[in-house]
């Protein structure tokens, strides 16, 4: 029977086909950490070069036709300057039959590179820098284990020019055994249980009292508890993985952002690989969040007599900005768009204009369509 290392592209074991694409990156980053005329763009081309001269001694003449495809492939999983979205053909499912890997191991490469790529552009001596190249090849080498059969043989290059001395620092990583492993509670179950909870949350800040927030957050967290360990073993079974999980959810969500805090920001690239679909939204979601949420946090906050109305009118205008800025920013399932928007949709459907003080902010009617969900105000 045929091991892995017996593997051959054209004239190359599979070894060393993959890992020497590492050497043409590793050349790239040094002039880009080094060299303070060059640019991304220069530096790219040369890496492109590199690989296709080794692609070339690989496929050899019989192949020779295939080069430029297989070199495209591989580029996938290396530095660029932006702007590269995997694209399929049959070739590509040639070569990654051969390498036993799915095409997720190239595809949205752009969550790894991104945050790296920003603090580079803005100041190439950055000390930080260190340890964000580190993260981001830690996430390519991941995103590549995770998809392809032979996880064990692949390895993080730990060269680093950005640190000290020229090694990246030291970072937890998963074993083989976790990457090939999907989390445990697929995003729409996990949105369906995790939308029972955020609704007795919203409802707490719309009912009759001023509650704390820490309070509120704490019977969230143990809603959720509730739901997740009794389906997602995951959840249960790792620190790590429900930490993430529990940022991951409570960051798509709004209702902590809504009424008590901006401080939910955190980097996908930061959550663990297996939790990252759980949280399939871009870059610009959070900030963007933050912009619909600040004049309602604001009016609950600061305002100490409002009428039922008017904080009403704040809370669907935070909603339907909130509604179009998950559209733009995320790709999520159809059925926990609709969930989400019908979560928060289904407040504030009866307003009244009689004021209130201190935190009386929903009318009768309202007070009973919501308790009708079988909640507490």
């Amino acid at each position: 029977m045929q091991t892995t290392a017996e593997y051959m592209i054209g004239d190359c074991n599979l070894t060393y086909f993959i890992s020497y694409g590492q050497k043409c990156q590793r050349q790239m980053i040094t002039n880009l950490a080094t060299n303070p005329s060059t640019n991304c763009s220069a530096e790219y081309q040369d890496e492109k070069e590199c690989l296709r001269d080794h692609v070339a001694v690989c496929l050899g003449r019989e192949y020779h036709g295939h080069i430029n495809l297989v070199a495209n492939l591989l580029l996938y999983q290396l530095y660029h300057c932006g702007n590269v979205e995997y694209k399929h053909n049959a070739i590509y499912g040639i070569v990654l039959k051969s390498i036993q890997c799915q095409r997720e191991a190239f595809m949205d490469t752009e969550i790894c590179w991104s945050y790296f790529r920003e603090r580079l552009n803005a100041n190439r001596t950055d000390p930080m820098l260190c340890r964000e190249y580190a993260i981001a090849k830690k996430c390519m080498a991941e995103k590549a284990k995770a998809n392809c059969q032979i996880c064990d043989r692949l390895r993080r290059d730990t060269f680093n020019p950005f640190c000290p001395n020229d090694t990246d620092p030291w970072l937890q990583v998963n074993a083989c055994r976790d990457l090939l492993m999907p989390l445990s509670c697929d995003r729409l179950r996990t949105y369906k249980m995790a939308l029972d909870c955020e609704h007795k949350f919203v409802a707490s800040f719309l009912g009759n009292t001023r509650p704390d927030c820490r309070s509120v957050e704490v019977a969230f967290k143990r809603c959720l508890d509730s739901r997740f360990l009794t389906f997602c073993p995951d959840y249960a079974r790792k620190q790590r993985l429900k930490d993430d999980i529990q940022k991951a959810v409570t960051s798509f969500l709004r209702g902590r952002r809504f009424f008590c805090s901006q401080d939910i920001n955190f980097r996908t690239i930061d959550l663990d690989i297996k939790v990252r679909p759980l949280f399939p939204c871009n870059s610009q979601f959070l900030p963007e969040m933050e912009k619909c949420a600040l004049p309602l946090r604001d009016a609950y906050r600061l305002t100490q007599n409002i009428t039922a109305a008017q904080l009403c009118r704040h809370f669907k205008t935070a909603v339907n900005c909130s509604n179009d800025v998950q559209a733009t920013n995320c790709k999520v399932e159809k059925e926990v768009t609709s969930m989400t928007y019908n979560t928060y949709n289904s407040f504030c459907e009866f307003e009244t204009e009689h004021s209130v003080s201190g935190a009386q902010f929903v009318s009768t009617e309202a007070i009973i369509f919501v308790t009708a969900f079988g909640l507490t105000l």
